[in-house]
């Protein structure tokens, strides 16, 4: 039962989760100040996928169960599934990931009440994330090492889930200004946006470095001839070409907005011109964020040696 199954519910359940944690928390770090920035922005849109998520988590591990059992999900029996998820690392990581998503759910309804419970929900959803490096490639690394590999691709998920949600809101505020240009001032949005460089540029250099740890942690560099050679090599090289693509994106998005706010005379009068050209340049970098995760999803479910 796995295959596109599988690998489709993992493409669902990793962008949720990476969501959940990237939009509320980079609203909180660099936005939360912004009195045009409204308190409800996306809640609609987000509360819908945090009751997806844990729909999304228990599908995910019925398919998961049916896969390593080789057998149809329609055969499974109570029996089976209470022994994969109560006496396995990844059932139990799945239990303390749906008991977030339900904290974090209920604290975001709550959110009303004030950024406290926006944070707690955060922490909630950072939390379910960190969990996934408690199955696939990270899990099968045993002792001490297994935690470092569990730690180190935990940072990679957060900091790849910041730079996203980052990119979110940025497309959805320029799509905003475009519309509504008498609610979202375009140059202190251009302003925010080029403030945003320097973490960026952080949240980048951790995805990278702790991507190449995770490929040491999995296959060791010294084999990426071999492994190059195979379906999943082929995959990972396309992998990082879609980052590549993606960090080019994210250079002329930089260049962009540091003329517009260091000499608005080169976008000309209106700085709406230059973030008509962030929007378009926006929406192509979250369609290749969309590609990475599912190259991820499917990944997750291949060996570094399969020939």
């Amino acid at each position: 039962m796995g295959g596109l199954a599988e690998q489709g519910l993992r493409l669902a359940h990793y962008g949720a989760l990476l969501c959940l944690f990237g939009w509320p928390s980079f609203r909180l770090l660099k936005l939360r100040h912004l009195v045009w920035v409204s308190q409800d922005e996306g809640r609609a849109a987000l509360t819908l996928v945090a009751i997806s998520a844990p729909l999304l988590s228990v599908a995910l591990m019925l398919v998961s169960i049916a896969a390593m059992m080789g057998a149809p999900i329609t055969s499974l029996d109570w029996p089976m599934i209470e022994a994969m998820i109560i006496g396995t690392e990844m059932g139990m990581a799945f239990l303390i990931r749906l008991a977030l998503l339900i904290a974090g759910l209920c604290a975001m309804l709550a959110s009303r009440a004030g950024r406290e419970a926006t944070l707690i929900a955060a922490m909630c959803f950072a939390g379910a994330l960190l969990t996934l490096s408690w199955s696939g490639h990270a899990a099968a690394t045993e002792a001490g090492l297994g935690l470092l590999h569990r730690l180190n691709n935990g940072v990679h998920l957060l900091a790849t889930s910041l730079w996203l949600g980052a990119i979110c809101w940025f497309l959805m505020l320029t799509v905003k200004a475009h519309r509504q240009p008498d609610l979202i001032p375009a140059l202190p949005l251009l302003r925010v946006m080029h403030g945003f460089a320097p973490l960026g540029v952080g949240l980048v250099a951790a995805a990278a470095l702790t991507g190449v740890i995770n490929a040491q942690l999995i296959f060791g560099l010294e084999n990426s001839v071999a492994v190059l050679a195979t379906p999943y090599g082929i995959l990972l090289i396309a992998k990082v070409l879609l980052v590549g693509i993606m960090l080019a994106f994210g250079a002329h998005n930089a260049s962009i907005g540091r003329r517009a706010v260091f000499d608005p005379r080169r976008e000309t009068a209106e700085p709406l011109n230059a973030l008509s050209r962030l929007r378009r340049s926006l929406a192509g970098e979250l369609l290749l964020a969309g590609g990475v995760i599912g190259l991820v999803a499917v990944l997750g479910t291949m060996s570094p040696m399969m020939m």
